[in-house]
């Protein structure tokens, strides 16, 4: 009989990469600043260049955090690009597990103390949350019943779903890919091959600005083609390229 022992995670980093996301910040920052008492964590944020006050109003906001139980700062990135930027993020951290959160998707409450109690099991290497949409619409209720069907069938987890991982595991992979699209379905992959990926019974809020911007039905289309044009082994440079507001 194999008996687990509980591996206790002494501390989180969370990773935010943006690039001027001074609009869609604050209300992430709000999710994390309500969150229950359980592990310590940082939050790094990993901005690629913005030029709308992103990292000023990320030092603001965080300010009066209390430093024994939360933490904050910025990390400069070179250039952007998510995979770098969250790259860069994760070498600066402190946090034994890492949390990679889009600058506009909010954690539920309970999400570090969920991401904690799982890591507990030695057994499990990282995972997500389920997909939920912050605006309604029946369209938007389907592709998040999607792709929350889809993380907890196949263990598979996109960046809007708040990927997390044990440190160790994602240094072993050796992070993210520069690739410019689907760095988070790589990284997703990559964990499945190193033990088990859990989908936590809580839901991340995420904003569907993107697919508004470009029509709901119309764009959800446009990435599924995309992601059936990577399956077949098209240039991801060349897609990104064509494709530049599909995330």
């Amino acid at each position: 009989m194999i008996i687990h022992v509980p591996v206790p995670v002494a501390r989180l980093t969370m990773v935010i990469p943006a690039l001027n996301e001074a609009d869609a910040l604050p209300d992430t920052l709000r999710s994390l600043e309500i969150q229950a008492a359980g592990p310590p964590f940082e939050v790094i944020l990993a901005d690629g260049g913005s030029q709308d006050g992103t990292a000023a109003l990320f030092l603001n906001i965080t300010r009066g955090w209390p430093p024994r139980q939360r933490t904050a700062r910025v990390v400069a990135c070179p250039r952007p690009g998510r995979g770098e930027q969250m790259n860069a993020g994760a070498r600066a951290a402190a946090g034994d597990a890492l949390i990679f959160l889009h600058a506009d998707t909010c954690l539920p409450p309970g999400a570090t103390r969920a991401v904690a109690q799982a890591l507990g099991d030695p057994t499990v290497v990282g995972g997500g949350f389920r997909h939920a949409f912050s605006e309604s619409g029946p369209l938007l209720r389907v592709i998040s019943l999607y792709a929350t069907a889809r993380s907890i069938l196949r263990g598979i987890h996109y960046g809007d779903q708040a990927i997390f991982a044990r440190r160790s595991v994602f240094e072993a992979l050796g992070g993210f890919t520069a690739e410019p699209l689907f760095e988070d379905l790589r990284l997703s992959r990559g964990l499945r091959t190193r033990g088990r990926v859990v989908t936590l019974p809580l839901s991340v809020s995420t904003s569907a600005r993107r697919l508004r911007q470009g029509g709901v039905a119309r764009t959800a289309a446009r990435f599924a083609w995309l992601k059936l044009r990577h399956a077949l082994g098209a240039d991801p440079s060349r897609l990104k390229g064509r494709y530049p507001d599909v995330r």
